[in-house]
């Protein structure tokens, strides 16, 4: 018999499930993008997004399995789609940082309602926060035209 939780089960499946679905959304757009990329960056800037588009499978994966050590089932869905179009590598990237900080504030919302409640989970949220914060100054680097000074 599974042991109980001290924290409201359904309101962190909840919140793990709009994880999930955004991190499966991110497998599509990083991977549509993929297939949008023209000129000579073609092949690094290629590479690098589907690198991001296995990244956020990963990323759905442990959200997928943190529900399950819940003791619920993951919801069968995948965050909302709209169709943009893109004419530039910059336009692409600068969509990407938005829909990143998007997913941040989810894995925040997370850490917010687990504090002090479940260190796995905490520490699960808090190392999704660091990495796509760190994800996120890499595409900023990306959009610089000069070196800092």
């Amino acid at each position: 018999m599974p042991r109980a939780f001290n924290f409201d089960v359904d309101l962190i499946t909840g919140q793990l499930d709009r994880i999930l679905q955004m991190e499966l959304a991110g497998v599509i757009y990083y991977t549509h993008y993929s297939f949008m990329i023209y000129g000579h960056a073609r092949i690094p800037i290629t590479a690098w997004l589907r690198e991001n588009a296995t990244e956020s499978l990963t990323h759905a994966h442990e959200a997928g399995e943190m529900i399950m050590r819940l003791h619920r089932r993951p919801a069968l869905g995948i965050a909302a789609l709209p169709t943009t179009r893109h004419n530039t590598i910059d336009e692409i990237v600068t969509e990407s940082i938005e829909r990143e900080e998007a997913g941040v504030q989810l894995y925040r919302e997370l850490l917010e309602m687990i504090k002090g409640k479940s260190v796995v989970i905490e520490e699960y949220a808090t190392r999704m926060v660091a990495a796509e914060a760190v994800h996120i100054r890499e595409m900023e680097l990306m959009l610089m035209k000069k070196a800092p000074e």
